[in-house]
């Protein structure tokens, strides 16, 4: 038991220093007091919904940008998670490949958005895709603003565990859910601010994202075929 504490503590420092490169978040997972209050059990399911829910929204909303904007071997790369997430039933299974897909997609999405193509591709979609690209960069703007306090919760949950050890399983899908979103935040700051700038500029606009705005995920996303 106390190799494994010892092993999780370990993986959260991970997590600590790769958001201490993204401003400010770094702060809110590195030192403080121990928390140990609240029922770390009830915490560690509320966070594990909270981060299923946005995971599922950013990973279709990666798929679709990279899909519309991407070059045959991105799209068949996003093709082959979404077929992947459609045959899918096991929840645990599907977690991880759209956690998977989030660390790969976000740094590929993000590129392409800011490619010197990237306008005349989105001027050339059809309206419908277009409306598909707004929203899926809109659903990414709203995760990145909730992440945040979802880490937060999630350094709570893991100051728990050492009021009582025994919370060491429960508290592991949390860290695992943290390490996702910590790679992908980075990215996603920069996906709505360049998103959001070319859509306007074609006249198409998503909206302006809050931590409070509700986020709609597509499970239908549009991939070219061949």
């Amino acid at each position: 038991m106390k190799n494994k504490i010892i092993a999780l503590l370990i993986a959260l420092g991970a997590v600590s220093s790769a958001n201490a490169q993204f401003g400010g978040l770094g702060g809110m997972l590195g030192g403080g007091k121990s928390s140990g209050g609240g029922d770390v059990g009830a915490m560690a399911e509320e966070f594990n919904r909270d981060a299923s829910a946005i995971n599922e929204v950013v990973s279709y909303s990666l798929i679709q940008i990279v899909a519309a904007l991407g070059d045959k071997q991105q799209i068949a790369a996003v093709k082959a998670v979404n077929d992947n997430l459609a045959k899918t039933t096991d929840p645990k299974e599907k977690g991880s490949i759209q956690g998977t897909a989030i660390k790969e997609q976000a740094a590929v999405a993000d590129e392409l958005l800011k490619s010197d193509q990237a306008k005349a591709k989105i001027e050339k979609m059809a309206p419908e895709m277009q409306q598909k690209v707004a929203k899926s960069i809109f659903a990414v703007g709203v995760a990145s603003l909730r992440i945040p306090v979802m880490m937060d919760k999630g350094r709570k949950i893991i100051e728990g565990v050492g009021s009582n050890p025994m919370n060491i399983t429960k508290a592991i899908p949390v860290k695992d859910g943290m390490a996702v979103f910590a790679a992908a935040l980075p990215k996603m700051p920069s996906i709505l601010t360049t998103g959001l700038k070319l859509m306007r500029e074609v006249k198409v606009d998503p909206g302006n994202p809050a931590a409070d705005s509700k986020m709609e995920v597509d499970k239908n996303p549009s991939i070219p075929e061949g």
